[in-house]
């Protein structure tokens, strides 16, 4: 026991959750959430493939001190050697319990850990938790990255996955593919934490970085992944080669660097989406990386470039391909910039460029280039923005047109 934490959880804490499952507190002491909201704490421990699940009491009427007091009294019991006698019924405790446990098993509620292996688990976890997560690749990527790396453990049974295991799932991998290596570690990570809150493990997580993984495998040799930014001091010069060319690609990018869009979002835009009389680009959440709507002010200059692809279409891509209704491909936009001496940087890029050019050469709010951005805020700048909104991120979008010089 002297390797796991204890008191895990607090008095506050277990009052707020609703949600059904089992939830850790160390010791090998649960507080249960039932589908139906009853609330409980239980003792459990894993023993010679046999588990051993005791009653503490329901909540509120037994306190989360009380509970502790007769988890360490179990402990203790199977420090003595009754562990044994526990499993036959012997403790005082375990008499409640297993009348419960026997009533849940015949409603078909909470499944035994015995049940679960790592892949059943797994699946079922993703299941219900991707929904919502991102778009459909990303969901097939995380079915797909379990699939294929983590095999090792794909039959063992949840209980039974050691931190020797989890290392058979990376070593091959760790740095020949180290990108890939670190998404997996991660994904097994949650899979496995998720798998502790619900009372189907417990101990240490054997797939944790920190001070568990990051102890035994050699350093990645490769950098972080960035994205090359173009100094922001050089896109007035860029702006203007681009300007210079007439093509469906040099508009494109223009408005991408414009509006600090995303590649694929700006290459993407729908007539549609565009709002010319109120001058705002509206783009709907299964097109953006957050999978929220975002609203974009559009300055003097996007519009300009919109003009002039003949605004008076209804709906279609704004920019598009040689091919009639599909829009202008990622590669057309990085041939161009690489025919105007920007090889080395990228689409991606323009966005960081903008962020540095509002955090270092202007006084306008973080919150509102991060929003310009569409990136997640905490919960004092979300409140920020729901107040300010699209207009006062107009300003900063039309400062950003004139510094570049994109009219």
């Amino acid at each position: 026991m002297a390797g796991h934490a204890l008191h895990k959880l607090s008095d506050r804490a277990i009052r707020s959750k609703s949600t059904p499952g089992r939830y850790a507190d160390g010791g090998n002491l649960y507080f249960q959430v039932q589908p139906g909201g009853s609330r409980s704490f239980m003792f459990m421990k894993q023993f010679e493939g046999r588990r051993l699940s005791l009653g503490l009491g329901s909540f509120p009427e037994t306190s989360l001190a009380d509970a502790r007091k007769k988890a360490a009294n179990l402990r203790q019991e199977i420090v003595e050697g009754d562990l044994p006698r526990l499993l036959a019924g012997g403790s005082k405790l375990s008499e409640a319990l297993q009348t419960q446990e026997r009533r849940q098993a015949e409603q078909g509620q909470l499944p035994q850990p015995k049940d679960y292996t790592f892949s059943t688990f797994a699946v079922e976890w993703m299941n219900k938790n991707l929904v919502h997560l991102s778009s459909e690749k990303v969901r097939k990527n995380w079915y797909s990255t379990i699939e294929r790396y983590a095999k090792p453990i794909s039959e063992m049974s949840l209980t039974d996955i050691q931190t020797s295991d989890i290392l058979a799932c990376l070593n091959p991998i760790w740095q020949s593919k180290p990108e890939t290596g670190r998404r997996v570690q991660g994904r097994i990570e949650r899979i496995l934490a998720a798998a502790e809150v619900l009372g189907y493990r417990e101990g240490k997580n054997p797939a944790q970085w920190r001070n568990n993984l990051d102890l035994v495998l050699p350093n990645m040799r490769y950098a972080r992944k960035h994205f090359s930014a173009m100094p922001y001091a050089e896109l007035p010069n860029f702006i203007k080669a681009l300007r210079e060319n007439q093509s469906c690609a040099s508009r494109s990018l223009q408005f991408i660097i414009l509006t600090a869009a995303r590649s694929g979002e700006g290459r993407g835009a729908l007539w549609q989406e565009i709002d010319l009389r109120n001058a705002v680009w509206s783009i709907p959440p299964e097109r953006m990386k957050a999978r929220k709507p975002h609203r974009v002010p559009l300055s003097d200059s996007c519009l300009a470039i919109l003009e002039n692809l003949g605004s008076g279409a209804q709906e279609g891509p704004v920019f598009q391909a040689q091919r009639p209704g599909r829009p202008i491909s990622e590669t057309a936009i990085r041939n161009l910039m690489t025919r105007l001496g920007a090889k080395a940087y990228t689409i991606h890029g323009f966005r960081s460029s903008f962020r540095d050019w509002a955090g270092n050469a202007t006084e306008f709010p973080r919150e509102l280039a991060e929003e310009a951005l569409a990136h997640q805020l905490n919960a004092v700048e979300a409140a920020y923005r729901r107040d300010q909104a699209v207009e006062r991120r107009r300003v900063v979008m039309e400062a950003w047109a004139d510094f570049i010089g994109g009219g």
